[in-house]
């Protein structure tokens, strides 16, 4: 495969979806400097095409220092310094050997993500602390020849936190419109609440587009993500680890454990969302991810806000499609209500690209790596679609399990589907003004497809 002058090109060797010119001049950029407060210095300041391949930080005198790094005129990431390196937490440093990022004594900093750029490539770093820093730098990048049209991905992170996380919920650590791929993480946890194991969180859910073709990886448990087994360990490897532990198996009190994706990279093609169950514990999260120039947005209708109610149990298909609306969830009325002997509740929330996603409302309270969200049970979304004239339109459904729609208080269909996500068109005739639209949608323990969301597309006929 080769782009604008044939020259062949080589993928990455940890990042195989990135591709570059096997052909290219080798250039170093070296510094040796100090930053008072508020002060800013260009690591490197190159012109493309090219891509830096690995960079070098060691400091003495603070750690408050920030780091920018702009491409081609777009800011791609900015953030503390020590975020970046998965330094989280408030920790000074810790050994870290991966494929992605390396921490070496003393101080040494490495990142080993390829950063293409095509005109221009910028690295920044900032000094926000009062007390003046000692920095010493190398970035050795490749210059390629000028016709060459390189990979249209690039690198994007993001730094996230919550303190405390929702006790029964959900953290988000990336939400992503456009096309690309994630490229590695770093997750922390500080245990507050101490009902149960940190790893029992219930693990990772990834929402991927939903725009287009519906589809769900989840997890099992935390400690699974990162490649450990019942618990998270200190322990270090190519492409996962727990670089602080204290505390391990059940006694474990914090942790911060990486995960970097080379040929499993996670693809998505037009948008990504991804979560970690939580308990009311201090969560840190940092997001690595390439992501291909121009592919920001993709226009879809679909409702902006729901209501959600529930959990009610279910096991029964037949009884299932003969549900009818209770009457709190046709009021949709925030709160908690009575459903025999259970407390029910009613939350309203945002979906994400699409999605809507119970796991983050619907939790049990109880010990193992299985209660990330009640199984063998149904809730309730609804939503109302204004609409300025009478139309024909299709309702596309992403979903997993049973699943059972009315509009305007009349059923439309009752949908069955347990092995895996599926997409599902059906046909509606929108009324002039507003519309009601309500969906069921059950969940049972079915390990591979343990994922309680769907997602709503509406398009015209």
């Amino acid at each position: 495969m080769a782009h604008g002058n044939e020259q062949p090109l080589i993928p990455d060797p940890n990042f195989p979806l990135i591709q570059l010119p096997g052909e290219y001049d080798s250039h170093r950029s070296t510094n040796c400097l100090q930053l008072s407060e508020g002060e800013a210095y260009k690591l490197i300041d190159a012109e493309g095409p090219g891509c830096v391949r690995h960079f070098w930080i060691t400091t003495s005198g603070t750690s408050e220092l920030e780091i920018e790094i702009i491409c081609d005129g777009v800011q791609q990431i900015q953030m503390m310094m020590s975020q970046f390196f998965g330094v989280l937490l408030g920790k000074e440093f810790y050994r870290i050997e991966s494929a992605a990022i390396n921490l070496l004594p003393q101080n040494g900093y490495n990142s080993y993500f390829p950063i293409p750029f095509q005109s221009s490539c910028r690295i920044i770093l900032r000094n926000t602390d009062p007390k003046t820093a000692s920095i010493w730098s190398m970035v050795n990048w490749q210059k390629y020849d000028s016709k060459v049209s390189l990979t249209p991905y690039r690198l994007h992170a993001l730094f996230s936190e919550e303190k405390p996380a929702a006790p029964l919920g959900t953290t988000l650590l990336g939400a992503i419109d456009g096309k690309g791929f994630v490229a590695g993480m770093f997750h922390a946890i500080v245990r507050h609440d101490h009902c149960d194991m940190i790893w029992h969180t219930g693990g990772d859910t990834w929402l991927i587009d939903g725009e287009t073709n519906p589809h769900v990886l989840r997890g099992i448990g935390s400690e699974d993500v990162f490649g450990h087994s019942g618990g998270v360990y200190k322990d270090l490897s190519q492409w996962m680890g727990g670089v602080h532990v204290l505390g391990e198996g059940d006694d474990c009190s914090e942790m911060v454990a990486y995960r970097f994706f080379g040929m499993d990279s996670v693809v998505f093609k037009s948008s990504m969302v991804l979560r970690f169950g939580t308990r009311a514990n201090d969560v840190e999260n940092v997001l690595y991810y390439y992501k291909a120039i121009g592919t920001d947005v993709v226009e879809v209708e679909s409702p902006e806000t729901w209501t959600l109610s529930g959990p009610f149990d279910v096991s029964d298909y037949k009884r299932f499609e003969q549900t009818q609306l209770p009457s709190e969830v046709a009021k949709g009325t925030p709160g908690e209500w009575d459903w025999g002997n259970r407390k029910l509740s009613t939350v309203q929330m945002e979906p994400e690209h699409t999605w809507v996603d119970f796991a983050r409302w619907f939790r049990r309270n109880e010990i193992g790596n299985t209660g990330t969200q009640p199984d063998n049970c149904a809730a309730y979304a609804s939503t109302v679609i204004s609409s300025r004239e009478e139309r024909n339109v299709i309702l596309r459904l992403g979903f997993d399990d049973w699943l059972k729609v009315w509009l305007n208080g009349e059923p439309v269909s009752t949908l069955q589907h347990d092995t895996g996500f599926k997409a599902t068109e059906l046909p509606i005739i929108l009324k002039k003004g507003n519309n009601k639209l309500v969906i069921r949608l059950s969940n049972f323990n079915n390990i591979e497809w343990r994922c309680w969301a769907f997602s709503c597309v509406i398009r015209n006929a």
